[in-house]
């Protein structure tokens, strides 16, 4: 009976295949095409099954949402040693969760007051860079340092002696150091107690006339600086309304070693300690350690010990912690870092510039012109979120971008970024590799987290965008994430390699 049952579901199985074999046959090529169409667009949305994509990220649509869960990175190799905290992730010690995080609609309007004030100190420095007439720094008004994003890293440091714990945001863009500082004639709230000079026997003021305070003058722009009673005074102000105002002092600051078994002690650091603070987008939160390669910069003031060289990682996602170590690490990972050279001296400009000299997606290198990538350089920027390139490239990539992507509903715009997607009906999803080439023959492969931002899965955007023309490109924190970055200052030059950070 069972052999009977089984030779009928074989019969049944021909008749409906010569019909289905009839119909092909008889059907007329748009039937065929729209058939086939269904077939492939169904197959494709879903991959697995043995598809090969050697040019895109296969990703499942959950990991591009940020964790909410702590996650944090493993020890490293190198000198000192600071641990990197997205203010606004579950690892954060700042909000504990009471401060709202910043839309990334949000955060590119703040990219673009940091962007505008980065363009304006690189014209400044075009035309004044190479004078070594300092006073002109009298006649600059506060308000050209570089605008201090909602999205930011920062890492605990000790001040004083007795340390006293504070938080500062690192800024590659950025060259004093600040935290506020009592007596406050006004200082936003933060978190932990406000740095009390008092209590520190390290602590000390500098005269007006001495060569330490006349290192805000050095700086490209200079800083605005000022002196009352023969001490020196400093001013930061920023073009989102933020500023801080107060004394240029110096004093002991101690740190981590990678192996986390003893302290970096810096005596005589010199820092802003702010008594008139202003947090417009600060947010009630912390300081500012600037990295960039001005003479003030935490990079030339620890020379002696690290020798101009620091690198970080920056965290897949706001849930996990990265790092930021100083020195030449010995362990063999430094083999796979490529290095670019920095096309500047730290007299014509105080960043990080690069030179890109090509752009591929999914494996296809777009055609743009190499005169198109040098029109205003380009800087590499941790302070800065969504990179920002040339109009013209920009247009080239979002246009590739977009080919690639045409299976996925388009969303359009959210905001201010312009290319997003609804990834809501979709387990997995097919997200073409993007990847920089620099010179000297260097490849940047950007990580599938640093080339599209969730703000849910049916708002999934390209999260780069075009810059001013003219302005140049910045390529932001986002585009950063697990990466490698190496800043070797007296090499001049930026190398890039396989991050170790979750």
């Amino acid at each position: 009976m069972g052999i009977l049952v089984s030779y009928q579901k074989i019969y049944t199985i021909r008749i409906v295949m010569a019909v289905f074999l009839r119909f092909l046959l008889q059907a007329s090529p748009l039937v065929l095409w729209l058939i086939c169409s269904c077939l492939e667009n169904s197959y494709a949305q879903e991959p697995g099954d043995g598809q090969q994509y050697p040019h895109s990220h296969i990703v499942s649509v959950s990991s591009l949402l940020p964790s909410t869960v702590c996650n944090r990175s493993k020890k490293v190799s190198g000198k000192g040693y600071l641990e990197l905290v997205h203010r606004h992730g579950p690892c954060t010690e700042l909000n504990q969760g009471k401060t709202k995080p910043p839309s990334w609609s949000e955060i590119l309007l703040r990219d673009q007051a940091r962007v505008q004030s980065i363009n304006s100190r690189r014209r400044y420095m075009m035309n004044y860079g190479n004078q070594s007439d300092q006073t002109k720094s009298t006649n600059l008004p506060f308000g050209y340092d570089l605008s201090i994003v909602g999205l930011s890293y920062y890492a605990k440091v000790d001040i004083g002696r007795p340390g006293q714990s504070n938080y500062v945001i690192l800024d590659t863009g950025s060259d004093i150091t600040w935290i506020q500082c009592k007596p406050c004639a006004q200082c936003f709230k933060q978190p932990g107690p406000i740095f009390d000079p008092s209590k520190s026997s390290s602590h000390s003021n500098l005269p007006c006339n001495s060569s330490k305070c006349n290192l805000l003058s050095v700086s490209r722009p200079p800083h605005p600086r000022g002196c009352f009673s023969d001490k020196c005074l400093y001013g930061s102000g920023y073009g989102d309304g933020s500023f801080s105002y107060g004394y240029f002092v110096q004093d002991k600051l101690t740190f981590p070693t990678a192996d986390r078994k003893s302290k970096v002690v810096v005596n005589n650091y010199l820092f802003g300690c702010g008594q008139n603070n202003s947090d417009a987008v600060l947010e009630s939160s912390i300081g500012l350690m600037g990295l960039s390669r001005a003479p003030v910069s935490f990079v030339y003031q620890t020379a002696s010990k690290f020798k101009k060289y620091f690198s970080y990682c920056l965290p897949s996602d706001f849930g996990s912690t990265g790092y930021l170590t100083f020195g030449k690490p010995d362990d063999l990972n430094n083999k796979y870092i490529k290095f670019t050279p920095i096309p500047t001296t730290p007299q014509q400009s105080q960043f990080y510039d690069v030179v890109i000299t090509g752009i591929s997606v999914a494996g296809k290198t777009l055609p743009i012109k190499r005169s198109v990538y040098s029109d205003g350089g380009a800087i590499v920027d941790s302070g800065t979120a969504i990179t920002q390139l040339q109009p013209e490239a920009y247009g080239a990539l979002r246009s590739a971008f977009r080919k690639e992507m045409a299976r996925y509903k388009f969303v359009g715009v959210d905001g201010n970024t312009d290319t997003c997607y609804d990834f809501s009906s979709y387990k997995t999803v097919v997200i073409p590799k993007v990847s920089f080439y620099f010179e000297g023959g260097v490849e940047l492969e950007v990580d599938v987290k640093g080339i599209m931002l969730a703000n849910d899965v049916k708002t999934v955007c390209l999260a780069f965008t075009a810059a001013d023309k003219g302005g140049g490109a910045v390529l932001g924190n986002i585009m950063q994430r697990s990466i490698q970055v190496v800043h070797d200052v007296d090499g001049r030059r930026v190398g890039f390699g396989p991050g170790t950070c979750a």
